[in-house]
């Protein structure tokens, strides 16, 4: 109970200060994207491309009590796009350079993934910092190994947790929303009928 308290305080103490920005990390629990169970798993080799712009970049939400919390959309959830591909397909390669020709046709690699990543965040909360609600929209498209566009999908998913969740995770909600969003993608990308060609 002492426990509690003093983290409760510590976080409305923070809040009261106001006007900061707290790191979180957004990543979900890869375990649950991995043991999503995928029927007839596709035998074909892709790849990933991540800007060098996207892996480096930070965005800066809402939090609760005026303060913000930051976090890098595309870094933190990378390890979830592998895992999530990996689950569809026999084969997954990160492509530092995504017109690498001789590296796609030395892999042979089927579909090259990209992602866009937009993010919001709030809190209900007027005393603590961390959010309450977190929003993940996440666009994935795939280009075949000549580079023409053959599928793209968006899905938006939200992440809530409340004071008594998240005094032991601050990213919690985030993480939430990643999870459902890499989970509903990876059954879009199982589903396609463009990738069984």
């Amino acid at each position: 109970m002492n426990g509690f308290i003093k983290l409760a305080g510590s976080i409305v103490l923070v809040s009261v200060l106001g006007g900061c920005s707290h790191a979180i990390q957004i990543s979900p629990p890869i375990e649950n994207i991995t043991s999503v169970n995928v029927e007839n798993k596709i035998d074909k080799s892709v790849a990933y491309h991540i800007s060098s712009e996207d892996r480096v970049k930070s965005v800066t939400t809402p939090g609760g009590g005026g303060d913000d919390v930051t976090y890098k959309p595309y870094a933190d959830t990378e390890v979830a796009l592998n895992a999530m591909l990996s689950r569809v397909f026999s084969k997954v390669y990160s492509l530092e350079d995504g017109d690498n020709k001789a590296f796609i046709a030395d892999k042979n690699i089927s579909y090259v993934f990209s992602t866009q990543v937009k993010t919001d965040s709030s809190s209900d909360s007027a005393f603590t910092w961390p959010p309450t609600d977190f929003t993940y929209e996440l666009t994935c498209s795939a280009v075949d190994s000549s580079g023409a566009n053959v599928w793209s999908k968006t899905v938006t998913s939200q992440g809530k947790a409340e004071f008594d969740e998240f005094k032991h995770d601050f990213s919690l909600s985030a993480r939430r929303a990643t999870e459902d969003a890499y989970k509903k993608m990876l059954q879009e990308i199982a589903a396609a009928p463009e990738f069984r060609k």
